[in-house]
């Protein structure tokens, strides 16, 4: 997600694989018809809104650099502290799972993302709902160009994510982690897991779909450029 945020940051673009550059125009360019916008841009704000709670959830329990701890110290995270954070990434994989179960089939995306169903998933349905609804209301949702500036900032709050396994997983763990109780560092360590797995076969899933319709299209341009 990161080279991908680059591509849309740079100017000059930036490479996706080591053979593969996209231009920062890509994303600008238009005449290129992507499917399900609307559908596309409610799920990305939403999730949006939930990394955002989670980054300040995070700086306030457990300080500004996850994997260096440096402003905590070892062990000054308590259990009450880290039961919270583990609710935080709980919250995040029932968004995950409402994503999927409501925009799944349309979208085309969650093919090997199973759907945990509990005696919750109701109520976070319509909390979903609602949430959709709240940031969505009034906006022009069937626009290319508020896609690609929600994807760009989707990207760059996912890190939030990135870091957060990068510390767990972590060879020694980092400090933060390491003060977590073991019962809690491990379901720590399988929600973000799932958190990734979501944003594997979901989020990149579309994107990519998008991507190459977008790469395929400027290049046909290129070409018509190229024959004048």
């Amino acid at each position: 997600m990161t080279l991908l945020a680059n591509t849309m940051s740079s100017k000059s673009g930036g490479y996706i694989t080591r053979r593969l550059h996209v231009p920062q125009e890509v994303w600008s360019q238009g005449g290129a018809k992507l499917t399900n916008i609307p559908e596309k841009v409610r799920v990305v704000e939403v999730l949006c809104s939930a990394l955002e709670e989670m980054q300040t959830c995070s700086v306030e329990l457990l300080g500004a650099n996850v994997c260096s701890g440096l402003s905590l110290g070892i062990g000054s995270v308590t259990r009450k502290e880290a039961e919270i954070w583990v609710g935080k990434l709980e919250e995040f994989c029932s968004i995950c799972d409402s994503v999927v179960a409501n925009f799944g089939k349309k979208l085309g995306v969650g093919e090997g993302f199973v759907v945990k169903k509990s005696s919750g998933m109701t109520s976070w349905g319509s909390k979903f709902t609602r949430q959709i609804d709240k940031f969505t209301n009034g906006k022009n949702l069937d626009s290319p160009a508020a896609y690609v500036a929600e994807l760009s900032k989707l990207f760059a709050q996912a890190q939030l994510i990135d870091e957060h396994t990068k510390a767990l997983l972590s060879q020694p763990i980092a400090p933060t982690y390491a003060a977590f109780p073991l019962d809690l560092r491990a379901t720590a360590e399988v929600k973000l897991k799932r958190i990734s797995e979501f944003f594997a076969s979901v989020v990149l899933t579309f994107v990519i779909r998008d991507l190459a319709q977008l790469l395929d299209k400027y290049a046909k341009r290129c070409e018509k450029w190229l024959a004048e």
